[in-house]
């Protein structure tokens, strides 16, 4: 059987993974820029061949599918490609984790993700290992959809994929090398594709149709990407020998070169990259997440804030005033208990064994008698003047003034509840605990509080026609809630009630209080309504940020072309041999003018194929060219070369616009150095006072490439990082923190843009103004310092439930 044996890359010291990272990075920026760049020309092909399927005779489900999912393209393409750029990024990075264990250090812990379940790396095939009873039928539908559409890809791509994986084997410093660890074979570019679509929930019914529709022949072309990461390897000194090897263990045999989907997709569970739980990126407060009143921590005691037992001071959550609170402890205990209880009953961190056996037996419908109450509660809240009168409490229950904004806490005392089935009474305990922790949350603004406080009859009701409200994340009246929570951290009192993300929150809120009985598609076209509302704020926020992404990416990529050309220049110099040294004067001009040369041509190698290899070899000309000549047929080479030779460094050096006197200077020094080449037949004596002054200039040029190299090292250093450095390392974009710098009033912003490399991050507010640029690492000293606090990502519901039922630290997963 066969092995390949790295040859010039082992990632064995902190200096070689860092420098392993580096590279990695590039090719994972060059492969985003690839699918950028093309993906205006990927949707036009793609829409074509769906109508032209739509056209062909298939059944007519399919056929209306294929041409709704191409119409959807084309109307929403600009969403669908941001969705489908940030999925690309998430799998790469995702997949790049996988495929090189030393990187594991980086990825985040369970704790960070707000779960005890050990992060484990899936076996080579999503299925392995595996039955089929512990794995969601549609996920192993998606997974086997995934893998036969792969396969066209990989069949037609075989012969640019196999050199790649190959190389990316012995970077990577694993055993063997099989195409399921390369992370940018097509199963991972089609799992984007997919989640891309899946995400924007554009039409569920159609994706199967549309990943089924995809083929090599009718989307872009990906042998020029594998090409271009194959060289890009090569370039970097990577190569992979086959060895032959003799097994001894006949159930140890390589797997064959195929591609195999994951059996889970991190980004789509529903966790939040940095979870809650996460040390250094604490909840808001800075005293980890906000706990409703009522809940114990996991070791039974209050978890930081004050426990409620449905009536409320004026002081909030977490203030540290247990004295007051003391004695009603018990209270909030017993209700949480009962709480989870009942939680536990419907289903919630349940077997999926017994979720189905629940599934089978439907709860009875809501008491009619106690719907009848609720909604003439729901009438008092939009002012009827019949029922005005008899619920004046309600109007003071919700007095923001008081900190009585729990409506459910109070009507939980009145005998229209305690008179309800159990089941009912139930529901109502938990919904408050749930919108308990809504107004906990110091991320939500107290105008916000009160506003979506008024959806609480309403939400109440619409649990209980379906009881799914707990079980399903999907659930409209949950989802919808979940919505407006999320929105509403962008917003600040300074913005004003006229802001139109205030208004637009309102004026859903109103139209549930006004509209609502008992059809709850009411929810889902409010949410439908208020997303498109975002995806219209985002667009506009999107045409102010482009033009800063875009610059910020120009200067990335310069950058990296230089640390690359430091890199190469380096390379060059040291494997010169001990009696052919460098001619001193070179060295200013290598490590500066020339630097920017090889850097225009590894980033123009696109538009201009050759000109980097040309750029290294008139390199490697120029030093020989310097080097004495002390035979007849070298001083003929040099004069058959000299010719091309100093119009390529003309061409080269008018193209960086390198003029003047220096220029001047480095020319009759370079014209002088020929000639004495050509004519003497031993080195001539070299003039003490120029050469000292050469020499230290030499010197000096080396010392700045030496320092230009170990900055760039430091950047990846692994073994210098901390944890900060690794959370900053797995921010993504549509994050939102709070800014606290010490001259500053705090403000929120949230991180509009990661550049390919992730060396720039872009911070704006809601309406894409107010920008500011930093680097990863200084992104990550923010968060040291407390300057950069991220505000949370995760559902408020589902936050909400997770925190319930944490009981003395026992996890219980969510179900959706």
């Amino acid at each position: 059987m066969s092995a390949f044996q790295p040859i010039s890359a082992s990632p064995s010291t902190p200096a070689a993974r860092a420098q392993a990272l580096r590279l990695v990075r590039a090719m994972m920026g060059r492969t985003l820029g690839y699918f950028e760049d093309r993906e205006d020309a990927q949707l036009i092909q793609i829409r074509s061949h769906l109508l032209d399927l739509a056209d062909s005779k298939l059944p007519l489900l399919q056929s209306q599918n294929l041409r709704t999912a191409a119409m959807l393209l084309d109307r929403q393409a600009e969403a669908f490609k941001r969705l489908y750029r940030d999925a690309l990024q998430r799998n790469l990075q995702e997949e790049m984790l996988l495929a090189w264990p030393s990187m594991q250090a980086l990825a985040p812990t369970a704790t960070q993700l707000g779960t005890t379940t050990p992060q484990t790396p899936p076996p080579d095939h999503a299925l392995d290992g595996m039955t089929l009873s512990l794995i969601d039928v549609d996920e192993v539908h998606r997974i086997l959809l995934l893998d036969r559409v792969a396969q066209q890809f990989n069949q037609r791509y075989e012969a640019a994929l196999a050199p790649l994986t190959l190389k990316l084997g012995a970077l990577f410093g694993v055993e063997s090398a099989t195409l399921s660890g390369n992370p940018f074979r097509p199963e991972v570019l089609l799992r984007a594709f997919q989640q891309a679509w899946e995400q924007g929930e554009f039409e569920p019914q159609a994706t199967d149709h549309l990943v089924e529709a995809l083929e090599p022949s009718h989307t872009i072309n990906l042998a020029p990407l594998y090409a271009e990461l194959d060289a890009t390897l090569t370039q970097a000194g990577i190569r992979a020998e086959v060895v032959h090897r003799i097994r001894k263990s006949v159930s140890s045999a390589y797997a064959p070169l195929s591609a195999h989907a994951p059996l889970a997709d991190t980004a789509s569970s529903g966790a939040a990259p940095l979870g809650p739980g996460m040390a250094p990126l604490q909840g808001h407060g800075g005293s980890g997440n906000p706990t409703p009143s009522g809940m114990q921590s996991a070791g039974g005691n209050p978890a930081g804030n004050t426990p409620n037992n449905g009536h409320h001071s004026g002081e909030g959550p977490g203030d540290g005033n247990r004295s007051t609170w003391g004695a009603m402890l018990p209270t909030g205990q017993q209700i949480a208990g009962q709480v989870r209880a009942f939680l536990h009953r419907l289903g919630l961190g349940a077997p999926a064994s017994q979720q189905a056996q629940l599934a089978m037996e439907p709860p009875p419908a809501a008491d009619p008698a106690l719907m009848n109450y609720l909604g003439q509660l729901g009438q008092a809240q939009v002012g009827d003047a019949n029922a005005g009168s008899q619920f004046q409490w309600l109007q003071a229950a919700q007095d923001p003034e008081q900190g009585h904004y729990n409506v459910l806490r109070q009507i939980r005392e009145r005998d229209e509840i305690r008179q309800a089935p159990e089941l009912d009474r139930g529901t109502v305990d938990a919904l408050a605990e749930v919108f308990d922790y809504v107004f906990a949350d110091e991320a939500i603004p107290m105008q916000m509080k009160v506003v979506i406080g008024r959806l609480q009859i309403p939400v109440l009701r619409a649990a209980m026609l379906d009881r799914d409200f707990f079980l399903r994340s999907e659930h409209p009246a949950r989802k919808l809630v979940d919505s407006l929570a999320s929105a509403s951290v962008t917003w600040t009192p300074e913005k004003g009630e006229q802001d139109p993300l205030y208004v637009r929150i309102e004026h859903t809120v109103q139209r549930v209080l006004t509209e609502f009985e008992s059809d709850l598609t009411l929810f889902s076209e409010l949410l439908a309504e208020f997303t498109t509302f975002l995806f219209e704020t985002e667009q506009q926020a999107e045409q102010q940020i482009t033009p800063v992404a875009d610059q910020q990416r120009d200067e990335e990529a310069l950058q990296a072309a230089l640390a690359h050309a430091d890199e190469v220049i380096h390379a060059r110099i040291s494997l010169l041999q001990e009696g052919l040294p460098l001619a001193p004067f070179l060295k200013p001009f290598l490590t500066t003018q020339w630097r920017q040369v090889i850097a225009a041509a590894w980033l123009t190698e696109d538009s201009e194929p050759g000109r980097w290899n040309g750029s290294l070899r008139t390199m490697d000309q120029l030093i020989w060219s310097t080097q004495p000549k002390t035979q007849a047929d070298e001083r003929k080479a040099l004069v058959a070369v000299l010719p091309e030779l100093v119009r390529q460094l003309n061409v080269e050096l008018d193209g960086i616009e390198w003029h003047g006197d220096p220029r001047a200077t480095f020319t009759r020094r370079l014209i002088g150095t020929h000639m004495l080449a050509i004519r003497m037949k031993a080195p001539p004596v070299e003039d003490s006072q120029n050469a000292a002054l050469e020499e230290s200039a030499g010197q000096a040029a080396m010392e700045a490439l030496d320092m230009r190299r170990a900055a760039q090292l430091s950047v990846h250093d692994l073994a210098a990082q901390d944890s900060y450095d690794e959370n900053a390392q797995f921010l993504s974009r549509g994050v939102w923190f709070e800014v606290a710098l010490e001259a500053d009033t705090p403000y929120r912003c949230r991180l509009s843009w990661v550049s390919p490399m992730r060396t720039r991050f872009l911070f704006t507010n809601r309406e894409g103004f107010d920008a500011f640029v930093r680097s990863e690492r200084e992104v990550a000293a923010m968060l040291r310092d407390g300057q950069l606090r991220m505000l949370e990502q995760t559902p408020i519901v589902e936050r909400a439930l997770h925190q319930l039922m944490a009981d003395k630290g026992d996890d219980l997963r969510l179900q959706d």
